[in-house]
């Protein structure tokens, strides 16, 4: 009888250990399936970037940062520099930044441009400039740009200038005025997020294993 009673203990914790292991794999898998809202990084009301942002079905992190091509992209001298390769990717992102980060709620960072990191009133009032470079030329950078107007202002996702992009200069005393036409208030840096693979995997097996065991009681 006392090893009936043992047994039953020992199978009756297996089971809670595989059980409770398996709704902590569930709220991993609920987790994932939700990240279709970023998460704004915000600091002192200033809008510093935003995690979670998706881009083509992927997850991303984005900073903002002032700053230039070649300080900020590790040379800004090829185009494996950029989490973005192609004109289209580019362009999703920029929009992404438009639809999912320049909003207002938690801070009013559509309405009020300015409060994005590195951005101020400048030549065009309430208006941000945010850049996400994707191709070179000679001396300069392609980039798609999110310029987020205030107060209702149009708003778009890239200059179309010379060739059908908007180039700018890889720094900022560049000699070679011909690439330079603008260039953005702001720099989007962007990495992306790592999948969950794995722990969906796990988890999916450990439902797998409960369930069998479950099956096999009854």
């Amino acid at each position: 009888m006392r090893n009936s009673v043992s047994d039953f203990g020992v199978k009756d914790r297996r089971e809670l250990v595989i059980r409770s292991l398996s709704f902590a794999f569930v709220l991993v898998l609920v987790a994932a399936s939700s990240a279709g809202a970023a998460t704004l990084n915000v600091s002192g009301g200033q809008l510093l970037g935003a995690s979670g942002v998706i881009v083509d079905g992927i997850s991303y992190d984005v900073e903002f940062l002032d700053g230039t091509c070649i300080a900020l992209y590790n040379g800004c001298d090829e185009v494996s520099d950029f989490t973005f390769q192609t004109e289209a990717a580019a362009l999703l992102a920029a929009q992404a930044l438009l639809d999912q980060v320049f909003l207002d709620g938690i801070g009013f960072f559509d309405s009020a441009p300015e409060l994005t990191n590195g951005c101020f009133p400048s030549q065009s009032p309430n208006t941000c400039g945010v850049g996400t470079p994707w191709d070179l030329v000679e001396g300069g950078v392609r980039l798609a740009l999110s310029e987020n107007q205030g107060l209702g202002g149009f708003e778009d996702i890239a200059f179309f200038v010379g060739d059908n992009f908007f180039m700018i200069s890889r720094s900022a005393d560049s000699s070679d005025p011909a690439f330079v036409f603008d260039v953005p208030d702001v720099y989007a840096v962007w990495s992306p997020v790592p999948e969950p693979g794995t722990a969906v995997l796990m988890g999916l097996g450990l439902l797998g294993l409960a369930a069998r065991r479950k099956m096999q009681d009854n």
